[in-house]
Parts: structure tokens; sequence; C-alpha cells
């Protein structure tokens, strides 16, 4: 009975809030206005089929029709889920109307001062560049990612031409083949994720680099230089294998999260050192710390002594080797707890 009055208390509650009288309720409902009226004073139940029509008249969860009292957490979810959407949707809006308004000005000053349309199309384009990251995603309703990655490239590729249209030059040709090669990363990403599905990250992170040394060399055929093979391979191959190694430690290394940051941290201390040490030995007129020298406080203390700011470089691997030790001890003292346990 107690069941019975709580629902019936809390059914009149509901009502009321909603502004309906029992006979406005008994109509929305197609029930008679002593039905109602019985629900309210817990004479009986509402039947099973009524329980969808009634939360909607009332504007109530099923979960509180059952339970006969609010459910604040659902408000709360509900409530920010709206804020979240209107905020969402009032930016899409300042970004469309910020791109019409930059199209439809640059329009009109293009043909009102210059008496052409030049300059336009680069704005034009760009705009609708913009729009691609910012408002088609929420238009597009299956296959957001290649239609937005699709609708992306070609835009990009059009500012390009249009830019080229603009001021002329050969460089189109070097922008289109650097524009191609870099838009095939994010292409092969997607392909790894669409049709393989197995081993992702490490197949996204081999694309990767091969994408890096493919890029150089596409840049390096339209500007010229011997610093490919001499500066930029080196630096790069340095690189890829500080990348494999932090991917190792993160992906592949059995161990908890302590002990892989702490890993982590010394392959980004010790990159300081070996890429300063690299640049040192491939690029001229650099005179920095040499390898070992990153290791000696005291040869930090000379150069800070004479004046030289490379000193800094000593400084900053140190710091971040302390962190990363102990980082790496914190994690051990966890690790050997976890195993132990």
């Amino acid at each position: 009975m107690n069941e019975k009055e709580s629902f019936g208390v809390y059914i009149r509650k509901k009502r009321l809030e909603a502004g309906l009288t029992q006979k406005e309720l008994a109509e929305q409902l197609f029930v008679t206005e002593s039905t109602v009226s019985k629900w309210e004073r817990a004479l009986s139940y509402p039947d099973v089929s009524m329980v969808m029509p009634i939360c909607a008249a009332l504007r109530i969860t099923e979960h509180e029709f059952f339970t006969a009292c609010d459910d604040d957490q659902a408000h709360v979810q509900e409530l920010a889920a709206k804020r979240w959407r209107r905020m969402v949707t009032g930016t899409r809006r300042f970004f469309a109307a910020g791109y019409l308004i930059a199209v439809v000005t640059c329009f009109i000053c293009d043909l009102a001062v210059f008496h052409a349309l030049d300059w336009f199309w680069i704005v034009l384009t760009g705009c609708a560049l913009g729009f691609c990251f910012t408002n088609l995603p929420f238009l597009v309703g299956r296959s957001k990612l290649p239609i937005c990655l699709g609708a992306a490239s070609g835009c990009l590729i059009l500012l390009l031409l249009s830019c080229w249209l603009y001021v002329g030059g050969w460089w189109i040709i070097g922008g289109l083949a650097i524009t191609a090669v870099s838009l095939a990363l994010p292409w092969v990403w997607w392909a790894i994720w669409r049709f393989y599905g197995k081993h992702v990250l490490p197949l996204c992170v081999a694309a990767l680099t091969v994408w890096v040394f493919a890029l150089l060399a596409v840049i390096r055929a339209f500007t010229g230089g011997d610093w490919l093979f001499a500066v930029a391979c080196p630096l790069a191959l340095a690189g890829a294998a500080f990348l494999w190694a932090g991917f190792s430690v993160f992906y592949w290394l059995p161990a908890g999260p302590w002990l892989k940051a702490g890993a982590a941290a010394l392959l980004a201390s010790l990159a300081v050192p070996v890429f300063n040490s690299l640049c040192d030995l491939l690029i001229e007129d650099t005179h920095g710390p040499n390898f070992l020298e990153y290791f000696s406080a005291g040869d930090m203390l000379v150069r800070r002594a004479a004046g030289d700011a490379s000193w800094v470089n000593p400084l900053i691997f140190q710091i971040m080797l302390v962190c990363a030790v102990a980082l790496i001890a914190a994690g051990a003292v966890v690790e050997i707890r976890r195993r132990r346990a």
C-alpha cells in the first residue's frame, strides 16, 4: 500500500509540474478522468501499456516511473548533454556565419577595388578547407572520416591552385607534390584502420616512419642541395629510432604505467644529447658539448662560467635524467609489489 501511495503522490506531483489537470492528462492518455484520479489516490496502477505514454506526458523517464522518484543524476546528465549540444550548435553557426561573412565581404571588395576576382578564390578555398573541419563532420551521417578527409584534401589542393593563379610561378609543381605526399599519411592511416584492423598502431607507426623519409626525398627533389643524406637522413633515422623505442615501451613492455613512464622519460632525456651531438657532428659552425659532456656537471659549470649559452642543454638533460631515474625507481617498486600480491 505504501508503494501505491508514493506512486500516486509522485504522479500527482509531476502532473502539477507539467501544468495539467486530471482531465487534460486523461485526454492525452485516452483514459477517463476517474482513472487518473484512481492512480493519484493509490486505488490502482496504470496498465503496462500506459507506461511510455505517461512518461511522455509527464516528461519523466521509465526509471522514475517505476521508482516513483526523480532521477537527479539522470537530469544532471541530460542538462549537461543539452548544454553541450547547444554549445556545439552555437559554435557551428558561429563558424558558418564567419565563413559566409568573409566570403561575401571579400567577393565585394575584390570586385569593387580590383575590378576582378583573383585573390577572392584564395579566401573561398581557405574557408572551404576550414568548413571541412568545423562544420562538415556534423552534416555527414555515415563514413564521416573518409568524406571529411576527402573534402579537406580536395580543398587543400584547390587552395594551392588558387594561390598559384594569383602569384604564378613554377613552385606549384613542388607544392602539389609535397601536398600529395603529406596527404598520403592520413589516407594510409585510415586505410590501415578501415581495411586491415590488426596491429593498427604498429602499422601506423611504420607508415609514419616511411612517410618522413618520402617527404624529405620529395622536398629534396624540388629544393636541391646535399642536405638529404648528409644531414636530414641521419637525424630522421635517430628520430625514428627514438620513436620506435618509445612506442615499444608503451605497446610491448610488460610493465605497469609507472615503469613505462620512467622508461619513456629516460628515452626523452637521452634524446637531448643524441640529437644535439648529431647536429654538432653533421652541421658546421656548431660548437656545443659532445655526448659525454652532457653527463658531466663540471663541464657544464665551465661552459657557464665562460659565458657559453650551450650549458643550458646539459642542465636540461641532467634534470630530465634525474626525473626519469626517479620514475623508474618508483615504477620498479610498484611493479615488485604488484607481482608479489
